[in-house]
């Protein structure tokens, strides 16, 4: 979870507007938005710009699998000492 204030999905302002659209994109399944996305809420211009270079990154085209790309990613993960 994130230690920085945060815009919740269910804060009015987590809603509406670009915030809104943004949280309603990325909920998961269960109906939650994951923290990697909340902690960008407070500006959802650049949350947005990161979220589509992650998505051109991870879907884009590439030599690499997405299978592979995910891999890299998890090992990334695991040396920088991220628990998600």
């Amino acid at each position: 979870m994130s230690w920085i204030r945060t815009i919740a999905p269910t804060d009015p302002a987590g809603q509406t507007g670009r915030l809104g659209r943004i949280y309603r994109r990325h909920r998961r399944p269960d109906g939650l938005v994951d923290h990697i996305v909340t902690s960008g809420s407070l500006n959802p211009e650049a949350l947005d710009h990161h979220l589509h270079l992650y998505e051109h990154l991870m879907r884009g085209p590439s030599g690499l699998t997405t299978a592979e790309r995910e891999l890299i990613a998890v090992a990334v993960s695991v040396v920088n000492g991220c628990h998600y």
